[in-house]
């Protein structure tokens, strides 16, 4: 359910975010494509005077990045909806407001989503509209377009599920990006260890000597370099579509569920940041013994300093307040 007063105040209180998101979301495969085009041209006119030269014109989006930056945009929007809003405070205005907790967080998502979807949609048509007027030669377009899609409404859905979490945006990056990389923190960080110390054994089982493949399919940060449904992978584009739902789920429970706002704090329960810090710990021992197991000795002490190292970070980043804008 969304609210229209509600839609008109976020629209006032973010409109240069979202101005800006719009705009760069719309125009920067555009004028990629004009800026190869001007390329192209002046490889022409240098072929007049080196007969030699080669140009051609095309463009493969399995290898281009420039719709791979489009989840930049939302990642600044999710942080501007709620991070930055609940450090300086409106938030909790927002909260005070007569609304229920679950239409305050759908009018904010919708609004969000909403902006990221119109500017891409815009931007395909845009540049679909280049690529017919020049006779630009392209490979996976319309496929990647889709891919580019789904992965920043999953990566929207990302950072503003951490945000219903967090007390700042700081914290609200570093849940967001640990949650990416997260299966490989739970699962291929335990069994690399396992693999190391079963080596210091003299046992090299094959069963331990490379991480599952479904880490690279559940992984969030995976999709960066690989989305779009070419070659008959729709597990590429169903999977993080799957996620950015499963995503979006958590942020409204946790939202409406929330009922302390603690600003400024890493994370709005204070009873997770006791065991959040015990799992940094053990994924610093797991991470700095990986990097120094060329042997037993270099194990034992690459742990040493991943638990101080874990240690350290966990306490400044969870048990020091941040002071607010």
């Amino acid at each position: 359910m969304v609210d229209r007063g509600l839609l008109y105040k976020e629209w006032k209180q973010h409109f240069w975010i979202f101005l800006v998101v719009f705009a760069a979301v719309m125009l920067s495969e555009p004028l990629a494509l004009l800026n190869d085009y001007f390329q192209y041209q002046g490889c022409l006119a240098d072929q007049k005077k080196f007969p030699d030269l080669e140009c051609v014109f095309y463009k493969d989006y399995e290898m281009s990045g420039t719709m791979k930056m489009f989840w930049v945009g939302g990642i600044a929007l999710a942080l501007s909806q709620i991070g930055f809003e609940r450090s300086r405070g409106t938030l909790d205005f927002t909260l005070g407001l007569p609304y229920r907790r679950g239409v305050i967080f759908n009018t904010k998502y919708f609004f969000g989503i909403s902006i990221l979807l119109t500017a891409q949609l815009l931007s395909y048509l845009l540049s679909y509209a280049l690529i017919m007027l020049y006779k630009i030669d392209v490979i996976h377009f319309h496929e990647y377009f889709i891919g580019s899609v789904i992965f920043c409404f999953m990566v929207y859905s990302l950072v503003m599920a951490a945000g219903t979490m967090t007390g700042n945006p700081l914290a609200q990056l570093i849940v967001a990006f640990s949650t990416s990389i997260l299966p490989y923190l739970l699962i291929g960080l335990p069994l690399a260890n396992l693999q190391i110390i079963l080596h210091f054994f003299g046992n090299d089982s094959a069963l331990f000597y490379h991480e599952p493949d479904f880490l690279n399919y559940i992984a969030p940060i995976m999709y960066l370099d690989g989305f779009g449904i070419h070659n008959g992978s729709l597990a590429i584009t169903l999977i993080p579509l799957a996620m950015g739902i499963l995503f979006y789920i958590i942020g409204y429970f946790c939202f409406i569920r929330q009922q302390i706002e603690r600003n400024g704090h890493f994370f709005l329960w204070g009873k997770m940041d006791r065991p959040i810090q015990i799992l940094v710990i053990l994924f610093g021992i797991g991470g700095f013994g990986t990097a120094s197991g060329s042997s037993l000795s270099s194990y034992i002490f690459g742990m040493l300093i991943g638990s101080a190292v874990g240690f350290l970070i966990s306490y400044f980043l969870i048990f020091k307040k941040i002071k607010q804008l």
